[in-house]
């Protein structure tokens, strides 16, 4: 079962993408098939073939990244990308059929991670990856030239070795139950430990599809800002309720200043508005204010405050 579809003890549900497992797919910097985490390899896209033109350097608005053999084993097992003849089944884009060769690119890294508006759900927002620095590149046009490539992939694979608590996030992300959630989607319900720990800064998140799981986004944002400081972070890494958030704090924790792209800018902007709350301002004293006009300063004058400091005296909250 690929990543980015929703799971239960029942199986899978190939007819859709969830969201939720794409925000923490971007979170924790892993891919969109095996939902294992990338090291300083390629993050692969299916793109247009562009034939004799030049690749683009950034490209945008595109799907969740995934490894290099995971590419290729999906262009084999999935009728789209396997068939030349394969028709583009939604509504806006019935009757379409897949291009007879397809351009797959390794990006050097995935830049950002933003949530707009969908082109093909009216009313709805999904998450969209931003990649940079083309590393690499293949096409193909028969299942031939696939197969060749995956068995020279397999033959150079090497070993994913994640973190202790990587490992935990990633067995929950990819469960089909867990004792705390023994009918719905674990993998889904990590999505609110990538919100408490930086997500929930993204612009718009609580608008993507699926996110009104999260309906106290109070509660969430509440729980980000303390997850910004290193000391909450530490302790919450020992006696947070919530399991998934105490694994992931303890990563954030593990990782240091080495953090995915994108959940650093989420995390960054978290502190910007932090930082940017303004205190509370000086009440002033004076007339109309903390003190009647016909009474004395608060200055000490003696003077009536009317006549002293009309506009009122600064004072300490």
């Amino acid at each position: 079962m690929i990543a980015t579809v929703e799971r239960d003890a029942e199986g899978a549900n190939f007819g859709a993408v969830n969201e939720r497992r794409k925000l923490v797919l971007a979170t924790f910097d892993w891919c969109a098939v095996c939902g294992l985490p990338f090291g300083n390899e390629p993050r692969w896209q299916v793109l247009p073939n562009l034939g004799a033109s030049p690749l683009p350097e950034d490209v945008g608005l595109s799907e969740a990244p995934v490894h290099e053999i995971c590419a290729v084993y999906s262009a084999q097992v999935c009728p789209f990308l396997a068939s030349q003849g394969a028709r583009l089944g939604d509504d806006k884009r019935r009757g379409e059929r897949r291009e007879t060769t397809v351009q797959m690119v390794g990006f050097s890294r995935t830049k950002s991670v933003e949530a707009f508006r969908s082109s093909l759900q009216d009313g709805l927002f999904v998450l969209h990856f931003f990649h940079s620095e083309v590393i690499d590149s293949f096409a193909y046009s028969s299942p031939e030239e696939l197969e060749d490539h995956y068995r020279a992939l397999l033959a150079a694979e090497l070993p994913i070795k994640p973190s202790a608590s990587e490992q935990a996030l990633i067995d929950r992300f990819n469960a089909t139950s867990t004792p705390d959630e023994p009918t719905g989607d674990p993998g889904a319900v990590v999505a609110g430990a990538a919100v408490m720990i930086g997500a929930a800064f993204a612009p718009h998140v609580f608008r993507v599809q699926g996110m009104q799981h999260f309906s106290d986004r109070r509660s969430y944002g509440f729980i980000a800002r303390q997850f910004l400081d290193r000391d909450e972070l530490s302790q919450a890494a020992v006696d947070f309720p919530d399991a998934s958030g105490r694994t992931a704090a303890q990563w954030l924790l593990d990782r240091g200043d080495d953090l995915p792209a994108a959940l650093s800018l989420w995390r960054e902007l978290g502190k910007q508005q932090v930082s940017g709350v303004t205190l509370p301002k000086e009440r002033p004293a004076g007339p109309g204010r903390s003190v009647g006009k016909n009474t004395p300063c608060p200055c000490g004058s003696g003077r009536k405050a009317r006549r002293c400091h009309p506009a009122g005296v600064p004072e300490s909250p």
